[in-house]
């Protein structure tokens, strides 16, 4: 038998081991259909005993994981697993992500109102946030967590204030308007990303 028909025989079980498995999510209120592999490991390990019996929310079909990685498609596995979905149980559907532990269901276990949104800043600027480590910036602590991202958390004004002195330019991170109102801010850099968590 020939060297390539052996290697084809070989990955036929693997390529017929992948099954697309359509499903519902909701996110701000509107119905959305994604599709994942079901025997994708990833997607298992982060779906608890839970989830898998008693399924989501009213017509939510999707396990919270796909739904998490269809809102953060720049990242990777390891990278996402800094974030939780905000699920708004009166309106039955997804409003965002944000930094923090997860539930069963990959939501925030303990929900903050914080979210967090990808900024427009410049994989520089994630570099010098990144490298901030360990590091205490007028205040404000950066904690580097398994998942390789850092987390900088502080008022809104100390955290552009440690940005400003990293040399990674704290306007376009800090500026939004929902950022400039909120009391606290957390900034996430990951993945060569930068997000923004604002409460």
């Amino acid at each position: 038998m020939r060297p390539a028909l052996v290697v084809l025989l070989l990955l036929a079980p693997t390529a017929a081991a992948a099954k697309p498995q359509a499903c519902l999510t909701s996110l701000e209120g509107f119905p959305t259909a994604l599709s994942y592999d079901s025997e994708d490991q990833e997607v298992r390990a982060n779906r608890s005993t839970r989830e898998r019996w008693l399924g989501g929310y009213g017509d939510i079909t999707c396990p919270g994981y796909v739904t998490l990685r269809a809102m953060t498609p720049g990242l990777n596995d390891r990278e996402r697993s800094v974030f939780c979905l905000q699920f708004d149980h009166e309106s039955n559907t997804y409003t965002g992500f944000a930094e923090g532990k997860r539930d069963a269901y990959v939501h925030c276990a303990q929900p903050t109102g914080a979210f967090c949104e990808k900024v427009n800043a410049s994989a520089e600027t994630a570099r010098k946030v990144a490298g901030a480590a360990g590091r205490v910036l007028n205040g404000v602590h950066a904690v580097e967590n398994s998942a390789g991202a850092v987390v900088l958390s502080g008022s809104t004004g100390s955290v552009s204030a440690a940005l400003s002195n990293l040399g990674a330019t704290a306007l376009p991170i800090v500026s939004a308007p929902a950022t400039l109102a909120a009391a606290a801010v957390t900034v996430v850099a990951v993945g060569g990303a930068v997000y923004v968590c604002s409460e």
